[in-house]
């Protein structure tokens, strides 16, 4: 995969350097600030998540969710009678996708559920402080479960249950584990987890390696039927809530997109020992360094 060549310790130095200056920048003073832009960031990671999983342009998923359109799509109050020539107009311009989301009431009402239960997750989880120091020891399989049942519901059937049949990846020849297997790997992995990152001493870059290894190791157990991508990047952002603003986000529109994804099929290739997802993890340590440089700007 394509990623920034600079040396992986000339990240590692500024963000250390960055989340000091962060950290001494926030005061109470500021604290509707400060509480202002962390609403702002999650609002940003919504759009983003929406616009690359229903692989629509960023810029446009901006257009049609700011607060006058978004309440339009949510609310499905247009009528096809008076709006026909607009509809013809977007889907002429934009493509199905988008006249889909806009004229289609179904897929309006699943779009706008599937943004509110992500937005309930994300509120329930993370504070709005920077750096907040979340418990470990509530990383469990049980949590992935909840978390999955609350970004799944009333939109995954079976939502906060394991899988129990093989599926494959869906653009590429891959198997994910066997359905069998997950309860087991499932404890195993996040045990491994919660020992890893309850160190005293663990620093941004063991972070990040482990982190990397963690979302790897999830995605290819595809613990759920769906919504496994959602859930992986929440609790991605659960372990490394200490070193980046949260959640972080891995979607910075088509671009990023591609290289997260390439990076995912590095890794799913030598998934089987030894494993070794070093593109992965330095795509992650960009991102948060990306993060910590945009909120300093």
């Amino acid at each position: 995969p394509v990623y920034d060549d600079r040396d992986p310790q000339y990240f590692i130095l500024n963000t250390s350097r960055l989340q000091q200056i962060i950290l001494l920048s926030v005061n109470n003073e500021d604290e509707l600030l400060w509480k202002g832009f962390m609403d702002l960031h999650r609002e940003r990671y919504l759009i983003e998540c929406i616009a690359v999983e229903g692989n629509i342009d960023l810029d446009v998923i901006k257009q049609l969710l700011k607060k006058s359109w978004f309440s339009r799509v949510c609310r499905i109050v247009f009528l096809e009678i008076i709006f026909r020539p607009i509809s013809r107009l977007i889907s002429y311009t934009f493509g199905n996708n988008i006249h889909r989301i806009i004229f289609d009431p179904s897929h309006s009402s699943y779009l706008a559920k599937k943004v509110q239960n992500l937005r309930d997750a994300i509120n329930e989880i993370f504070p709005s402080i920077f750096f907040p120091d979340l418990p470990v020891d509530r990383f469990t399989p049980l949590f992935a479960k909840q978390l999955h049942q609350q970004v799944g519901k009333g939109l995954i059937e079976n939502a906060g249950q394991y899988r129990t049949r093989y599926v494959m990846a869906s653009q590429d020849n891959f198997v994910y584990l066997a359905p069998n297997m997950i309860e087991n790997k499932m404890e195993v992995l996040f045990r491994q987890c919660r020992e890893n990152f309850r160190r005293e001493d663990l620093g941004l870059e063991e972070a990040v390696k482990f982190g990397s290894c963690f979302l790897a190791h999830f995605l290819y157990i595809h613990p759920f039927m769906n919504g496994n991508g959602r859930v992986a990047r929440l609790l991605l952002s659960y372990l490394l809530s200490g070193f980046t603003v949260v959640p972080l986000s891995l979607y910075s529109g088509t671009k990023t997109r591609d290289v997260y994804l390439q990076c995912l099929r590095e890794v799913q290739w030598f998934h089987e020992p030894p494993f070794k997802p070093s593109a992965l993890a330095s795509f992650i340590l960009e991102i948060i360094y990306v993060t910590s440089i945009n909120i300093c700007a």
